[in-house]
């Protein structure tokens, strides 16, 4: 039953390792959270691996949202009086939850796309 208590445990690592790294660390932790939550609509995942898609996504989450928040902030109908990291926490969560099934997914297809026009 120690697996509620590993979110908690990473999420400390996580904080720790994008201090370290110069990534926000809510970022990581907001994508570690959001993939957690997805993986808990897949079938049975060993604690390995749950911890490794959640990591990935965590890390997939902080470098994609600042670009994003960047881009999204910079567009004219973007109010200056709202912080971009009002949105930077709840667009984390929402990347890392739709890393493993919506955007890897694409950047596969589009890849092969790409590879096939080359070839």
């Amino acid at each position: 039953m120690s697996e509620p208590a590993t979110p908690l445990i990473t999420a400390g690592g996580l904080t720790l390792f994008g201090v370290a790294t110069g990534l926000h660390p809510m970022l990581l932790v907001a994508g570690f959270v959001g993939c957690w939550w997805y993986n808990t609509y897949l079938p049975e995942l060993t604690i390995g691996k749950r911890l490794t898609s959640s990591l990935i996504a965590a890390l997939f989450a902080a470098w994609l949202a600042p670009p994003v928040l960047d881009w999204v902030t910079g567009l004219d109908w973007w109010p200056p009086s709202v912080p971009a990291i009002t949105v930077g926490f709840p667009l984390a969560f929402v990347i890392g939850f739709l890393t493993h099934r919506v955007i890897g997914p694409q950047l596969l297809r589009i890849a092969e796309k790409k590879a096939e026009d080359i070839a």
